[in-house]
C-alpha cells in the first residue's frame, strides 16, 4: 500500500512501489507548500488533503500508476487521452492472441506470462510502448540483475538472479515488442541494432553449461543404488536418451518390441509443472516437431519394457508411481521423483562402505534421523561416485555413448529430438572434436623420438595394422 502523507522539506509526499511488488521501483506524488506557509496554515492543510487523495488514487489503481499520472489527476490537470497501450495491456493482448493461435505450447506460454509478471512488468508495465527505448531497457536490466530469488527460512536474503534468467526475460520482452512492430513501434528496441553483433543494453554474460557424461561403472553404480520404483526408469533413460517427461508418460501402445527394429514412439510428454490445477497430469505433445520421433532400442531395453508391459492395457503407464490409485493416472511428479528417489540413490552411490559418513547424533527423544543426501563419504577409495549427476545427465551420457560409437551429428540430433542441427552441435561438438585425439598425440610423441609405455606402443601397433 502507499505510504501515509509525510512532510519532507516544503512538500507533502506519498510513495508506493510500482505494481505493489517487493523490489519494484518507487513512485511518488509531491504537493509543495507555498513559500512561507506554516504547517498549520490553510495552504498546508490543502496540500495534505491532496496527498491523502493521491494515496487513495494510487491504491485504487493497485499501485499500477505513475507519480506524474497521480499528480495530474489529483490536481485536475487536463490530459489528452492516449490510444496507445501500455506494455502491461499490450502483453495481455499478446498472450491472448498466442493462446488463440496456438503457436506456442500452453505450458510454455504460461511460463512466458509468469516471467513477464514477475520480471518485466513491475518495472516497465506502466510505460506506453513508445516510451520503451534502449535507455528504458538498460535501466530495467540494471534493476533486474540485482534482484534476489529463492528466498527461504534458511536463506532469507535469497540469491542474486542468474544471468540465464535475465536473458530469458529479455528474450520474452523481445518477442512481445516485436509483435508491436509496425503498428505501435517503428523498430523493436530490444532487438540487436542493424550491423551490430550484440545488443547495447547490457545483457549479462552466460557461462555455458556443460552436461555430465558418466562412465559405464558410474551408470551401473547408480542403478544398483536406485530403489525398485526408479531402477527401470534410470536403466531406460540412460540407454535411450529420452527426456524424463517423455519417458514418464510412455504406454504399451507407444512401444513396438517385436521385429528387427524395436522402437519407442515419442508422441507425448509430461509438461512443465507436471500436474494441472485439478490434480491430474498435464500431458501434451512433445517439446517440438522434431521431438516427435521413433527411438530404436537395444535388446536389453526390450527385456525391461517387455516386463513392464506384461499384463497392462494399451493406455496404462509403463512407469507409474508406486502410490498410483489408477494405472492410467499414476504419473510421477518430477520434483517428487527427484527429491524422494533420485537424490537418496545418488547419495548412496557416494558413500563408501569402508568409510561411511558420521552417524547423526541420537536426540534426547525419538529415533536417530537418517542420513541426508548431502552427507556422503570424503575418502578417495575407488568405486565410489564423486559427483552429483541429475536425471537429465542420463540423456547427456547416452549422447556421449552414441558419439563414441561413431554416430554422425545428424543421427544424434534425430535420436535426441533436438529442434535443430545446431543445437546438437553446440552441445556436443567438443565430444566429436576430441575423438581419437589421444592416438594422434601419441603418434606425434613416437615420431618425435619420445618413449611411450609398452602397453600404449602395443595398442598403437594394433591400430596401425588394422588401418
Amino acid at each position: 500500500m502507499a505510504s501515509k502523507p509525510e512532510l519532507r522539506g516544503d512538500a507533502y509526499r506519498v510513495r508506493w512501489r510500482l505494481g505493489g511488488a517487493a523490489g519494484a521501483p518507487f513512485e511518488q506524488a509531491k504537493f509543495v507548500l507555498p513559500e512561507g506557509a506554516t504547517t498549520k496554515s490553510p495552504a498546508a492543510k490543502a496540500a495534505y488533503e491532496l496527498a491523502v487523495a493521491a494515496k487513495a488514487l494510487a491504491e485504487a489503481h493497485g499501485h499500477r500508476i505513475t507519480g506524474d499520472e497521480v499528480t495530474s489527476r489529483v490536481l485536475g490537470l487536463h490530459q489528452q487521452p492516449r490510444v496507445e497501450p501500455t506494455l502491461r495491456k499490450f502483453a495481455a493482448e499478446w498472450a491472448k492472441d498466442r493462446a488463440e493461435l496456438e503457436d506456442i505450447q500452453p505450458d510454455t506460454l504460461t511460463e512466458y506470462v509468469r516471467t513477464l509478471e514477475v520480471r518485466v512488468l513491475p518495472k516497465l508495465g506502466h510505460l506506453y510502448l513508445s516510451e520503451i527505448d534502449e535507455p528504458a531497457i538498460k535501466d530495467w536490466l540494471k534493476w533486474l540483475k540485482v534482484q534476489r530469488v529463492r528466498r527461504s527460512k534458511k536463506n532469507p536474503q535469497g540469491e542474486v538472479i542468474s544471468p540465464n534468467s535475465v536473458r530469458r526475460a529479455h528474450t520474452i520482452l523481445h518477442q512481445v515488442l516485436a509483435a508491436a512492430v509496425p503498428a505501435w513501434l517503428e523498430r523493436n528496441p530490444a532487438a540487436r541494432p542493424a550491423g551490430s553483433r550484440k545488443t547495447r543494453v547490457g545483457l549479462p554474460k552466460v557461462t555455458p553449461f556443460e552436461g555430465m557424461y558418466l562412465e559405464p561403472w558410474e551408470v551401473d553404480l547408480i542403478h544398483s543404488r536406485c530403489s525398485p520404483a526408479i531402477a527401470d526408469i534410470w536403466f531406460v533413460l540412460v540407454r535411450t536418451g529420452l527426456r524424463l517427461g517423455e519417458l514418464l508418460v510412455l504406454r504399451p501402445q507407444d512401444v513396438t518390441l517385436t521385429g528387427a527394429n524395436p522402437v519407442i514412439r515419442v508422441r507425448r510428454a509430461l509438461k512443465a509443472g507436471g500436474m494441472r490445477k485439478d490434480g491430474k497430469p498435464q500431458i501434451g505433445p512433445p517439446k517440438s516437431e522434431k521431438s516427435r520421433r521413433d527411438v530404436t532400442i537395444s535388446s536389453e531395453v526390450v527385456k525391461v519394457l517387455e516386463r513392464r508391459c506384461a499384463g497392462k492395457r494399451p493406455r496404462d503407464l509403463l512407469f507409474p508411481t508406486p502410490y498410483a490409485s489408477s494405472p492410467v493416472d499414476g504419473v510421477w511428479q518430477e520434483r517428487n521423483l527427484f527429491r524422494q528417489q533420485w537424490l537418496p540413490a545418488v547419495a548412496e552411490a557416494m558413500r563408501c562402505p569402508d568409510h561411511p559418513p558420521p552417524t547423526p547424533a541420537k536426540p534426547r527423544r525419538g529415533c536417530t534421523r537418517k542420513l541426508r543426501p548431502d552427507e556422503v563419504s570424503d575418502c578417495a577409495c575407488p568405486g565410489v561416485l564423486r559427483r552429483r549427476p541429475r536425471l537429465h545427465d542420463g540423456r547427456h551420457t547416452h549422447a556421449s555413448d552414441c558419439i563414441r560409437a561413431n554416430w554422425q551429428p545428424i543421427e544424434v540430433q534425430h535420436r535426441l529430438g533436438h529442434a535443430s542441427y545446431s543445437t546438437t552441435v553446440n552441445i556436443y561438438f567438443h565430444l566429436w572434436q576430441n575423438q581419437g585425439d589421444r592416438d594422434r598425440l601419441d603418434r606425434m610423441e613416437r615420431r618425435g623420438g619420445r618413449r611411450l609405455s609398452v602397453a600404449r606402443q602395443r595398442a598403437l601397433a594394433v591400430d596401425d595394422e588394422a588401418a
